[in-house]
């Protein structure tokens, strides 16, 4: 099989009610060139965002969305009459009171882009070597890691002068390739599709190469709605809401050497027979699996979808669903096949009903959308020395009686190794029993296996807000046992966009240290909807918790045909394993040190090896780091 990343994306959307069943097939699949190339101007050159750009943007997205919402109550009186909620019962995993372990106050934290009009904004924004990017539904923006402004607002028509701001834009930073990804699909006129942008660089003020994708059969009735992207060693992966469903895969590697015969494989997601659930905000569709680690999985490994089923929204079971994709990048054909059916503590996803009319704030009658029915974004994957691990996150109803009460559902599953089943290690539900709603969650984990959670927060007397909590990974498992602290707090209802909130938020892991956690979302202030910027770590002294590893000392440098390893103030004399990894994840070398007087110097050859970046990773079951080394040969 020839070494050609790929472009994925997973797009499901549920078109009959179906009985469920665990048929696997093979997908037919078909290969389709991209419909449009280009090259633009340095970003840092584009002219900013006019208001006479704005106001059309938010006039545009207006009726985008009253399209959108009559395309969802048509489908929903058609596929969901006959699904009515279950009574409401106790959340045997719900955590009720904060946790005590003092969290530091955040780091960096300042006000991102407004987006006035676009509703909801879908904040949505990634962490760089040195910048953060952030993208609203109409406008993107490049800062730097301590808030500064390196652009203006850029209208996203800079880089996708074909889409008329349709929006959902989606940002990510893939470390593994050093390029920034900006998506944005293109809903208003048939043939449908999505756009994507590759920087040229690692620096996001600069060119990007541009693709635009469509199919005759993506209608404006039917589209890739609601986009989730995340990186794997084959490549990047995107989820949707979409009929029928279908796995897209884009030539990754031409997209990032700039080539013009990039193009994308068609074809059907078996996931069809599974009825999800639907009587929710969004209706649930799969996310992949994306790669926080410091190293990607080894080549060829199977990227994974997953999902959840609840009988409360209407689904047949409740169980985390996981299937596998894997496809073949010479014969262009990807098979997606039934891997893992997982059976979590009982949890309640259903709200209202779909009816977008969720969560209480004070000084409006309005309710907000509580983004109900699947998995946040992102789902990150770490891989540890022993075990995998990817963490999850999804809105629930913690409420017995009454109105809702939302609280976040989340877990940590693991797998000892690549291919192998996935486990629920360990499952909560954050639900501090004050009468507050907390939902539109994003969920990461750092190197040390602690746990991170950003979500928003509102209730009849807190106005729309944005708090985190954590937990470290030797606490008692299934509880944030750090304090709640506020990012930002609102100080006005939300009353622009009706009963729409999000639709998301996003936490993304800082690959400079791979323990600072920068996130983007949503809040209120002076009667207008506005986004925050802000990073936090876990693990950070003084004011934070301290791991002992924190106190290590590493040198990773080569000398002539090796590459030395030097560790001291580690936290044991346990063994630990010194493993080599090229940059698509292939593991070239491993060996055991054992260390004396917590410290270890080993070597490992590196005779024969291409020069190139490596990853050497030092670690035990109890703790980690990655390293960055180049090899001259």
């Amino acid at each position: 099989m020839k070494r050609i990343t790929f472009l994925a994306a997973a797009f499901v959307w549920v078109t009959a009610l179906s009985a469920q069943n665990d048929n696997e097939t093979k997908p037919t699949s078909k290969y389709i060139m991209n419909t449009g190339f280009y090259e633009t101007i340095p970003v840092r050159d584009m002219p900013t965002q006019t208001e006479a750009d704005r106001a059309a943007a938010a006039a545009h997205h207006e009726w985008l969305e009253e399209r959108r919402e009559q395309a969802k109550e048509a489908r929903r009186a058609k596929l969901f009459p006959n699904f009515k909620k279950q009574e409401e019962q106790p959340d045997p995993a719900r955590q009720t009171e904060i946790g005590n372990r003092g969290l530091s106050a955040p780091l960096v934290n300042f006000d991102g882009q407004t987006d006035a009009g676009s509703c909801p904004p879908d904040p949505d924004g990634a962490v760089g070597p040195t910048q953060y990017v952030q993208a609203v539904n109409s406008t993107y923006q490049v800062f730097s890691k301590t808030g500064t402004a390196l652009t203006g607002v850029l209208d996203l028509k800079s880089l996708f002068p074909t889409i008329n701001d349709d929006g959902d834009p989606i940002v990510l930073y893939d470390k593994f390739a050093e390029r920034w990804v900006i998506t944005e699909f293109q809903v208003s006129n048939a043939p449908c599709g999505f756009s994507v942008a590759i920087s040229k660089t690692s620096d996001a003020t600069g060119a990007y190469y541009v693709y635009n994708f469509s199919n005759a059969m993506w209608t404006t009735s039917n589209y890739p709605d609601y986009p989730k992207f995340s990186i794997w060693s084959d490549g990047y992966y995107m989820t949707g809401q979409f009929s029928p469903e279908y796995l897209v895969v884009l030539d990754r590697t031409r997209m990032i050497a700039g080539k013009t015969s990039a193009g994308m494989i068609l074809a059907a997601d078996p996931t069809s027979p599974y009825y999800f659930g639907g009587n929710n905000s969004l209706y649930t569709s799969s996310k992949t699996l994306d790669c926080d680690a410091s190293a990607l999985p080894p080549y060829g490994s199977p990227e994974y979808l997953v999902f959840f089923e609840n009988t409360n929204s209407g689904g047949f079971s409740n169980k985390i669903k996981f299937y596998k994709a894997v496809h073949d990048t010479t014969a262009h054909t990807l098979v997606v096949t039934r891997a893992d059916s997982l059976s979590p503590t009982t949890f309640n996803a259903y709200l209202t009903g779909g009816t977008e009319k969720d969560i209480s704030q004070p000084g409006s009658a309005l309710s907000l959308d509580g983004l109900d029915g699947t998995f946040n974004f992102r789902a990150p994957f770490m891989m540890f020395t022993g075990y995998n691990s990817v963490v999850l996150s999804n809105t629930v109803n913690v409420a017995t009686s009454g109105n809702p009460v939302a609280g976040i559902r989340w877990y940590e599953l693991r797998q000892t190794a690549i291919g192998q089943p996935w486990t629920i290690y360990q499952q909560g539900t954050y639900a501090p029993a004050d009468g507050a709603s907390r939902w539109n969650a994003s969920i990461g984990m750092d190197q040390d296996g602690d746990i991170a959670l950003e979500y928003s927060v509102s209730s009849s007397t807190i106005y729309p807000s944005i708090r985190y909590t954590g937990r470290m990974a030797g606490d008692a498992l299934g509880t944030m046992t750090g304090t709640e602290t506020t990012a930002i707090a609102g100080t006005s209802p939300a009353v622009n966009c009706v009963n729409r909130w999000g639709d998301y938020s996003e936490m993304t892991l800082d690959l400079t240290d791979n323990v600072t956690f920068w996130n983007t979302n949503e809040y209120c202030k002076a009667g207008a909807e506005a986004s925050r910027i802000f990073s936090f770590q876990l693990t950070t002294s003084p004011t934070g918790i301290t791991n002992l590893i924190d106190l290590s000392e590493f040198k990773v440098y080569q000398t002539d045909n090796v590459v030395n390893v030097i560790a001291s103030k580690l936290p044991s004399d346990e063994n630990v394993q010194v493993d080599l990894f090229d940059i698509v994840g292939k593991q070239i070398s491993s060996q055991i040190a054992k260390p004396v007087g917590n410290a270890i110097q080993t070597a490992i050859p590196v005779t024969g090896l291409a020069t190139a970046t490596y990853f050497v990773r030092v670690g035990n079951p109890n703790y980690q780091r990655v390293f960055k080394v180049h090899v001259s040969n």
